[in-house]
């Protein structure tokens, strides 16, 4: 198990392009090993469990009523930026009347008699059958609501800054949702797979987060939760994907943790809505209850409350989102004994395997650049090249004398005008033979330096 692991492990450092060894990956992944124990011990006795994935796989049916409570915050919202855009007072009241003429029925189509008033004040085309939130996106966009700016804060406590952006897109998609029901089936995940933390915020994902290893401010985070004792990755992915689940983007992901009868659950991304946080806290209660074969009954705390179950480790790098508001603890019933969890861990330099404090990295400040070559599995130190999403050192890969690309394996030999030998890669080789192939004395060409003179030559070298 470990040597796959290991692999995969390279594979998410060869994705990112990060500097790695196989001394600092064994590091971590036996730290992982030792503190995971006590989890993977407990969540091989579900049913559903997937050794190979080290996960518990389910399938989860997600269904979405209207949300009147939703669509109402966010017209209200819209409005304010209406304001700003419409400085006539006029202008704003013919966009008011238009879109609470379009959202009056918390319906995903309004009723036909609406579609006068929104046509007559909004000043927009809008058709019998058409969706509320189709409609209401023309409306915003004629009335320019797409163009604000406003000031918002952003980075993480102590790290506070101010950036301009543009609110209209993420208010419409938060109403839209709110006025279109859905039913949806997804594949959902809860892992302890070592690399599911590395990918806790994939790159891939359409939406991203400060644990994203390609730009996030907390990637030594990932580390710091892979080596704790009770940390867990639940999140949900496209049914595309049926194994091999640390590579999928993640549609939602947060992070559950558990000890001693206290399951916490932490912010849930990219949204945090509470409808779905309710259904995957109760899947993974199940889960563990399951596990624990006792009865699935919980008490939840939040706020104040839940403050008293967990804790940070010292020095560990993640972003402690539960301290912040956002975590709800789950008390099994019936026991009397309830522990207090320490979340996190002092993270492992992927480079050298040391203590690695720096939240914004994965390896220490002391280790210069290395990796570990995908071709010959030696770690290199200095830069090789990247080709095809890996790393390659210099006698497995070579750059092409012909037209200048980095290629694996052995050149092909090209002769130069000036009657020295190049490598050039298969391509321009082929490129070569192609054009050779016309040539009635190509046998004859290297013995008389024909070479030196043929017109046919590609960037002045033959084969």
């Amino acid at each position: 198990m470990m040597d796959e692991l290991k692999q995969q492990f390279y594979e998410v450092m060869h994705k990112y392009q990060k500097p790695f060894s196989e001394e600092g990956v064994v590091a971590n992944l036996t730290q992982w090993y030792e503190q995971k124990q006590g989890l993977l011990q407990l969540l091989r006795r579900h049913p559903l469990w997937n050794e190979k994935e080290l996960a518990i796989v389910f399938r989860v049916e997600e269904r979405r009523e209207i949300d009147h409570a939703t669509v109402d915050e966010t017209r209200t919202a819209i409005l304010e930026l209406a304001r700003k855009a419409c400085p006539d007072d006029t202008e704003y009241e013919y966009f008011s009347a238009a879109l609470h003429a379009a959202t009056a029925d918390y319906a995903r189509i309004p009723d036909e008699y609406r579609l006068d008033a929104i046509r007559r004040y909004g000043g927009i085309k809008c058709a019998p059958g058409q969706k509320a939130s189709r409609i209401i996106n023309r409306l915003c966009l004629k009335f320019h609501l797409d163009q604000i700016e406003e000031k918002a804060e952003a980075g993480e406590p102590g790290n506070r800054y101010m950036r301009t952006v543009k609110p209209y897109n993420a208010w419409f998609a938060r109403l839209a949702d709110a006025l279109n029901p859905a039913y949806v089936e997804k594949t959902a995940v809860l892992s302890i797979h070592p690399c599911d933390f590395l990918e806790m915020s994939n790159r891939d994902n359409t939406w991203s987060s400060c644990h994203c290893l390609e730009h996030g401010s907390y990637r030594g985070g990932c580390q710091s939760y892979m080596g704790d004792a009770v940390s867990m990755i639940f999140f949900t992915v496209s049914d595309a994907y049926t194994q091999d689940f640390y590579t999928a983007p993640r549609i939602t992901r947060e992070i559950f943790c558990y000890k001693d009868n206290v399951l916490l659950q932490s912010r849930l991304y990219p949204t945090d809505l509470e409808d779905q946080k309710t259904l995957y806290r109760s899947i993974v209660q199940q889960a563990i209850a399951a596990c624990l074969d006792k009865p699935n009954l919980w008490s939840v705390k939040r706020g104040k409350e839940a403050e008293h179950y967990c804790e940070s480790a010292a020095d560990s790098n993640h972003y402690p989102d539960y301290e912040y508001g956002y975590a709800v603890v789950s008390l099994l019933k019936g026991e009397t004994n309830y522990g207090k969890m320490t979340i996190g861990s002092v993270a492992r330099c992927v480079c050298c395997g040391g203590e690695q404090k720096d939240h914004r990295s994965i390896r220490c400040n002391e280790c210069g650049s290395m990796f570990i070559c995908k071709a010959c599995g030696k770690t290199v130190h200095g830069h090789g090249r990247y080709i095809d999403g890996h790393f390659y050192c210099r006698e497995c890969s070579y750059r092409c004398a012909a037209c200048g690309e980095a290629f694996i394996g052995a050149p092909r030999i090209g002769i130069a005008r000036s009657g020295e030998q190049c490598g050039i890669c298969p391509a321009c080789y082929e490129q070569v033979i192609g054009v050779c192939g016309y040539c009635t004395i190509r046998a004859d060409c290297l013995s008389i330096g024909a070479n030196r003179f043929c017109p046919n030559q590609m960037n002045g070298l033959a084969a």
